[in-house]
């Protein structure tokens, strides 16, 4: 019988000549229940929603470490087996297994961590195990070499693994650049995540967050309003070009409105100079209509919200919820721009 692949090897023979997992690759395995998580599933709701572990015990975590630090590498990767195979999962206790590694530098041998890292993320055919090799090359002090770079983005086109991939490319000086060139690959919870620690330092950059970035196959609204932070869409529709931007910033602002899945716009110290710039174009395009055939082209000023007045109607509801220095001057144009609705 032909031994079970590794998760490395299961991802790179999967992966096809762009770089991409295929259609319908799942690396998680359906539950007795007949239940499937996409990939990222489970960590994308706990990154959101829950946030690292309180009480959650990591003695056997710690116990693996001690043995792999020894060169008893099988047993501690039979421990991180059994400890994971309680249904429990990484990126929980990622801090805790960090601060302890950290706490008890000087009883670890890092080389031999480093090579138990290495031999996971190769040799592993546990999920939650490679997520541990991948928190553990966060606190060694390795070389950063270019072989390490290519199994990272390998195992990153994998989104039930990108996450933890982008924190351990965190240490190269291009990171930025790879963030980018992944987000632009993944399409779900991946994309989400390369989405969250992406800084455009370019124009491409820029215009792809406008147009694409916020474009998941999950919820646009975890990522609508990090791209107007990232972007400044305020400064945009405030330019002299900025009417070009407002069909775009009427999608991404009526994503951002609410405080779920996660804060939006109410959490944002620009919300109000944000809402007027947006406001005031809605007007200048409502009232100047379509040259040829007179109409208001809400596609054009709405974005993906064709029903302006609904999208109207949602804004006035969240200016009037919320305390912002120029409220009742957005009421205001709230009001004008129902009747362009």
């Amino acid at each position: 019988m032909a031994e079970e692949k590794s998760i490395y090897e299961h991802i790179k023979e999967a992966m096809t000549a762009e770089g991409i997992m295929p259609e319908g690759f799942v690396l998680r395995e359906r539950l007795q229940d007949g239940r499937q998580f996409a990939d990222g599933a489970i960590d994308g709701t706990i990154r959101y929603y829950m946030g690292p572990a309180g009480n959650t015990d990591i003695t056997m975590l710690e116990q693996a470490l001690k043995l792999a630090s020894d060169g008893r590498f099988e047993d501690g990767a039979n421990a991180l087996i059994t400890y994971f195979a309680q249904g429990i999962v990484m990126l929980p206790v990622m801090d805790k297994v960090q601060e302890w590694a950290y706490e008890h530098a000087g009883e670890l041998a890092p080389d031999r961590l480093g090579q138990f890292a290495m031999t996971l993320l190769l040799k592993s055919r546990d999920i939650e195990s490679v997520k541990f090799a991948l928190t553990l090359l966060e606190v060694l002090d390795r070389e950063l070499d270019e072989e390490l770079k290519e199994i990272l983005l390998t195992l990153a086109a994998c989104e039930e693994l990108t996450l933890f991939c982008l924190f351990a490319l965190g240490a190269y000086e291009d990171a930025n650049r790879m963030y980018f060139q992944l987000a632009k690959k993944l399409k779900g919870w991946g994309r989400i995540h390369a989405v969250s620690m992406l800084k455009p330092e370019n124009q491409e950059m820029r215009d792809w967050l406008l147009h694409e970035g916020w474009q998941n196959e999950i919820m646009p609204e975890y990522s609508a309003i990090t791209v107007i932070k990232r972007t400044k869409l305020a400064d945009l529709l405030q330019a002299s070009e900025g009417a070009a931007w407002t069909g775009l910033a009427g999608t991404l602002i009526g994503y951002a409105l609410q405080d779920e899945p996660v804060a939006g716009l109410s959490k944002y110290k620009r919300t109000g100079e944000l809402l007027q710039a947006y406001l005031q174009r809605y007007l200048e395009k409502s009232s100047a209509g379509d040259e040829n055939t007179g109409n208001t082209g809400n596609a054009v000023i709405a974005g993906d919200f064709e029903d302006a007045a609904a999208l109207i109607g949602s804004i006035k509801a969240f200016v009037e919820g919320h305390e912002l220095e120029n409220k009742w001057q957005l009421v205001d144009l709230c009001n004008r721009a129902c009747g362009n609705a």
